[in-house]
């Protein structure tokens, strides 16, 4: 830890530094048998880095701080009432000498994982024994508590509201889609310019309303068709592990890549669809011509009726995804059975409709990227101001 600089601060260090080997003991924790293991049990059974398990028994009954002993080694959890400590821990109890909370955020102040060695990293308690800590009388460590807890609350407060605009940023698109395909459950008026369009199978369109709007409805079969051919050329390749679930992002690469395996050609026209897994939503609008695994279909949308863009909005639309997963055979590798899918109706707004629908997506899509790049660039900023609270309060910044 950096040496106060101001005199007075310096005098009040020196003359209160002690070895933590004189002050506390780390206690080992006990091995606890399978047989004691309980989901129920009443006790929380403790590893290096919180809560391991349960049990009905329980080894310490009192206030105390956990050290990850191995494994996560130097991690730090503080702990109160009956519990046990598992074969990976030492724990320590307070004492008349020093405050439990005080010790707890002190070693919190001491990146205690910095002193773990080996293969699987571990702590020797005699390293932690030596090292040398500030050591005020127990009414002004509890006052010290008093303050970093004040101020490291505040900061638990501003990332729980983080958290939360995070979970708000991640269901904005959800909660978008559900609007945009939800039926009013009040019919609005009739529209004198009602559709009467009929399909290409002969089969009447159907009109439905979407909130203020009219669509029209097609059988999914009517105005898309599936397109399996085999590739016969050099081209890059598209797996199942090169699409992100949900977003439809292409995360692999364009060079061209050849596999043992059949693999169906596509093209710039097509959108794939991931029959396998459907819950994982694996879809592509791709720009560019290439091959793909047979678990992927290239769909070919009618341009008449629909864009590609349009069909990949109503594919990862959640309730499409559910009642694709509904159609599906085999437990361990369930695939969609695209011959019910195709009768699945999608609604069709005119296509000029679609395009603004798709942009809008597409903005939002993107407002959501960069609040997600911020949350994760500033992330850090969170930890480093906790360390340096830490600090500050043990270099006598705060006492």
């Amino acid at each position: 830890m950096p040496y106060p600089t101001n005199p007075s601060s310096r005098a009040k260090l020196t003359t209160g530094r002690r070895k933590l080997g004189e002050i506390i003991e780390l206690h080992y924790g006990k091995g606890i048998s399978k047989h004691d293991r309980k989901l129920d049990g009443k006790y929380p059974v403790y590893g290096a880095n919180g809560i391991l398990d349960y049990s009905d028994k329980f080894l310490i009954d009192s206030d105390a701080v956990i050290v990850g002993r191995k494994g996560s080694a130097g991690e730090v959890t503080r702990v109160s009432g009956k519990f046990w400590p598992s074969d990976v821990t030492y724990y320590v109890l307070g004492n008349d000498k020093i405050n439990t909370d005080y010790l707890f955020h002190l070693f919190k102040s001491l990146h205690l994982q910095q002193f773990a060695v080996g293969v699987k990293p571990g702590i020797n308690r005699n390293r932690i024994y030596e090292l040398k800590i500030p050591l005020p009388p127990l009414a002004e460590q509890k006052k010290i508590v008093a303050r970093l807890e004040g101020l490291l609350g505040k900061i638990k407060e501003v990332k729980r509201l983080r958290a939360e605009a995070q979970e708000a940023a991640q269901n904005l698109l959800p909660a978008e889609l559900h609007r945009i395909f939800t039926q009013p459950t009040t019919p609005h008026k009739q529209h004198t310019n009602k559709l009467e369009n009929v399909g290409m199978s002969g089969k009447p369109a159907s009109v439905k309303n979407y909130g203020e709007a009219q669509w029209e409805e097609k059988e999914l079969g009517e105005v898309v068709n599936i397109e399996a051919k085999k590739n016969t050329k050099s081209l890059p390749y598209v797996g199942m592990e090169d699409i992100e679930s949900g977003t439809g992002k292409f995360i692999g690469s364009k060079e061209k890549r050849a596999v043992r395996s059949t693999t169906s050609y596509f093209t710039p026209d097509h959108v794939l669809y991931g029959k396998l897994r459907p819950y994982l939503n694996k879809f592509l609008v791709p720009d560019f011509e290439g091959h793909c695994t047979t678990e992927f279909l290239p769909l070919r949308p009618d341009t008449r009726f629909l864009t590609r863009e349009w069909l990949a909005v109503w594919l990862r639309h959640n309730e499409t995804v559910d009642n694709i997963m509904a159609t599906t055979t085999g437990s361990r590798m369930p695939r969609a059975n695209m011959n019910l899918v195709k009768k699945f109706k999608i609604p069709l707004p005119p296509v000029a409709e679609q395009k603004k629908i798709v942009a809008r997506m597409d903005s939002l899509s993107e407002k959501i990227k960069n609040l997600r790049e911020y949350q994760k660039s500033t992330a850090s900023d969170f930890t480093s101001l906790e360390q340096s609270i830490l600090s500050k309060a043990f270099n006598s910044n705060l006492m």
